[in-house]
């Protein structure tokens, strides 16, 4: 969680620093220019691509690490894409698309009994996430290099669930058993953004999607 909000204020601030001087720099030209005349980091035009990755799990499944169980989760993944509205909305831009998300877990408990055979108990879990995504995108913080953004997502979030065993134990109550179920996905967040290249940067995003706590990645302008 520390190494993700490091990660995060890092990018915040390269686009902090960026926005500030950009808009400084815009602020110098002439006043007979309009207001939108100067390049913008996301603007009417803008169409986006995010590659990101979380390692701060918000999933519950992490109540099984220790009690004897080997626990291990895979990062967060995400895909996560962005269009502007062909027209200026108030002070800024909004930004709408799609979100998703996809997460492993699996926690496995090793035992041996019954004439020294091994055996062990397994269960495993995957997370996917689909969601529309909306961020609006101020003026005043949007530069021709970075940008600070905020925004929503609200879908769907799909868990999966599969134990299995191999012990012949008749104790055990399933051998086998896998089940999944839905629930409403929803969140605000906060985002940072900065272009190292005209079209590819880093940007970085706090809030809760169901599988992570946070985002960092790559973005692709289109």
């Amino acid at each position: 969680m520390k190494k993700l909000i490091l990660s995060f204020l890092l990018v915040s601030a390269f686009a902090l620093n960026n926005c500030i001087a950009g808009n400084i720099i815009e602020g110098q030209k002439s006043s007979l220019l309009k207001d939108d005349s100067g390049s913008k980091c996301f603007d009417e035009n803008s169409k986006v691509l995010n590659l990101g990755v979380g390692f701060a799990s918000a999933s519950y499944y992490r109540s099984y690490k220790g009690h004897g169980y080997n626990y291990r989760s895979s990062p967060a993944f995400s895909l996560t894409y962005e269009q502007a509205l062909p027209k200026k909305l108030g002070p800024g831009y909004l930004g709408i698309g799609a979100y998703l998300g996809y997460q492993s877990s699996t926690a496995r408990y090793n035992n041996s009994y019954y004439n020294g055979a091994f055996y062990y108990y397994e269960h495993k879990w995957r997370s996917y996430t689909a969601a529309a995504r909306a961020a609006y995108h101020l003026d005043f913080l949007n530069s021709d290099r970075a940008e600070i953004y905020a925004g929503v997502i609200v879908g769907v979030n799909i868990r999966t669930y599969r134990y299995d065993t191999n012990s012949p134990d008749p104790n055990s109550a399933y051998y086998s058993l896998s089940n999944g179920a839905a629930s409403p996905a929803y969140s605000a967040f906060l985002g940072a953004r900065w272009y190292f290249t005209q079209n590819i940067g880093v940007y970085g995003e706090l809030g809760s999607s169901n599988i992570s706590w946070g985002t960092v990645g790559f973005s692709f302008k289109l």
